[in-house]
């Protein structure tokens, strides 16, 4: 067994992973959860290109309605369009932020948020909107952390899954419970 794991150690030394040596960002994250703190920050200032900065150069994104963004240019761009539109004046609130390490250079990182002050096509406010956000981050040679993909996905309020009907997909449950207006109306409260 020691053979074995001397010689999965030197394979990954001996392997070069498509990772800069040190992270891009303005502030590096020193903790994987650093990174939902940072895009928060970032978000907050509508700075596309820090939220960018906080994954690597090829990094997956998928943003709430599973739009699959491929690459930090790419990222950028949907957020800065985001931000010159429905979340121009819109502000994020995190909470509940939870990490899982996989082995020593990866870890997992959550956080539910909630939204207000997005605006319609037309330019009308729209009521807040809570969700979950997931990244994978990698740790670099440098010791910091950087993301390698991440999901923001809707909490879909009083619902459990959604229901595909003439292409439009309508949150629903199959859990009998309160009114989906009393849930919306219902305090934010963490686990």
């Amino acid at each position: 067994m020691a053979k074995l794991k001397k010689l999965l150690k030197r394979a990954a030394e001996l392997t070069h992973l498509p990772f800069p040596e040190r992270s891009p960002a303005r502030r590096p994250l020193t903790e994987p959860t650093d990174l939902i703190r940072e895009y928060a920050v970032a978000w907050d200032a509508k700075d596309a290109e820090a939220i960018g900065e906080l994954f690597v150069a090829d990094a997956d994104f998928v943003n709430v309605v599973g739009l699959w963004w491929t690459g930090r240019h790419s990222i950028v761009k949907a957020q800065r369009f985001g931000f010159q539109n429905a979340f121009a004046d819109a502000k994020l609130a995190i909470s509940k932020v939870s990490q899982r390490y996989l082995g020593d250079d990866a870890a997992v990182v959550m956080a539910q948020w909630q939204m207000s002050g997005q605006v319609d096509p037309e330019g009308e406010p729209v009521d807040p909107r809570r969700g979950v956000i997931s990244a994978t981050l990698v740790k670099l040679a440098d010791g910091t952390w950087i993301g390698v993909s991440c999901q923001n996905t809707d909490i879909a309020l009083a619902a459990d899954t959604n229901v595909s009907r003439a292409g439009t997909l309508t949150p629903t449950s199959y859990i009998k419970g309160p009114a989906p207006a009393d849930v919306a109306a219902a305090e934010w409260v963490d686990d």
